[in-house]
This record gives structure tokens, sequence and C-alpha cells, in this order.
């Protein structure tokens, strides 16, 4: 038999939120963007939400070539 203690959820403490990253806004924005389309039909701003999303990958793109870390797969292929 185990003993369990029960604790009163309002002794909890509440989750420590962390500032969105760069991945969640980029999420973020590709979620505003759909919503853009299908609940807005605003066709410019999903296309500004975009090309955002899509630097953003670039960028990402580039720190992965750049990582040393990537080189043992970049010689494989």
């Amino acid at each position: 038999m185990r003993a369990i203690i029960r604790t009163p959820r309002c002794a909890a403490s509440p989750p420590v939120s962390r500032p969105p990253g760069e991945r969640e806004k980029c999420i973020e924005q590709l979620l505003e963007a759909v919503a853009d389309l299908a609940d807005r039909d605003d066709i410019h701003q999903a296309a500004e939400r975009l090309a955002r999303v899509q630097q953003w990958i670039s960028r990402e793109a580039e720190r992965a070539a750049a990582d040393p870390i990537f080189d043992a797969l970049r010689l494989a292929s």
C-alpha cells in the first residue's frame, strides 16, 4: 500500500509561462495567415504573414547549413 497525499488545487503553483520564441511566433503567423484566408478573406495580409514565415525559414536554413554538426550529412549526400 502507498500513502497518497492530496494537495488542494489552489495550493499548486501556476505553470510558468515563457515568452514565445521565434518558432512559436512563426507558427502563430502561419495560423494567422490561414485565418486571414479562411475567415477574413484577406489575401494581402496572408501574403505578408507568409513572407515573414518564409524569411524565418530561410534564416533557420542558413543557420543549419553553417552548423558543423551537419557537415557529415553534407558529405554523405
